[in-house]
């Protein structure tokens, strides 16, 4: 019968933590147009929420998640691969920065992109491959989350800020409303260290304003 079917099936999907179109044509059968009904048809009944073309994520696998944030990280880190979390996001989440940031911002090799959806947005930048490092890898259930170190999630906001001279930087640094008395010594060094050795040249005039402010 069809709609015991069609229920069994939806019961399939619903359990998993994300879905490509792959993993529905397994479900649901190769018939391309067969499956376009059976996709729309679940996000209308929000079943599927739709991230970006060929990937879905269940609500209900979503509203059962105990962590549902760490979920969403999770996930953005599987939409463009490889990508750590950083920047804005990272930075509240160290209370480095005063306000509350709701859409995940992540690092990549990959392209600058972002994806709006639903249930909220993962934004990239992109960066070079030298200067892909300092994150630490988090448990997520069996799977890892990508996340910067509190060094880098600053060293990545500045990294990506348009500076024109000694005085806009020094106007940037400011502005940023950065809590420097929440970095500890460590991280303090180790942004000294990366902002010296990337080479590149507004991030070394940058860490002699910061020195100079006294914050380095």
């Amino acid at each position: 019968m069809e709609t015991s079917f069609t229920q069994k099936n939806i019961n399939k999907v619903i359990q998993s933590p994300y879905l490509t179109r792959r993993n529905l044509e397994l479900v649901f059968g190769p018939n391309r147009r067969t499956l376009d009904y059976r996709i729309k048809s679940l996000i209308n009944k929000n079943y599927l929420v739709k991230v970006k073309q060929g990937f879905y994520i269940s609500t209900q696998y979503m509203e059962k998640e105990p962590n549902p944030q760490l979920y969403l990280e999770f996930i953005g880190g599987i939409l463009k691969e490889p990508s750590y979390v950083s920047l804005e996001y990272a930075l509240a989440k160290y209370n480095l920065i005063p306000e509350s940031v709701f859409d995940i911002t992540y690092v990549t090799t990959q392209k600058t992109d972002k994806f709006v959806t639903s249930i909220g947005a993962f934004i990239y930048k992109s960066i070079c491959n030298r200067l892909y490092l300092g994150f630490e890898n988090i448990q997520y259930k069996d799977k890892i989350i990508s996340f910067a170190y509190p060094y880098k999630a600053i060293f990545d906001l500045f990294y990506y800020a348009n500076f024109n001279n000694k005085d806009s930087i020094k106007d940037y640094v400011y502005s940023s409303r950065i809590n420097w008395q929440n970095l500890d010594k460590s991280n303090l060094r180790q942004l000294k260290k990366l902002m010296i050795d990337s080479k590149i040249k507004k991030m070394q005039i940058l860490s002699q304003v910061l020195t100079q402010e006294n914050i380095l």
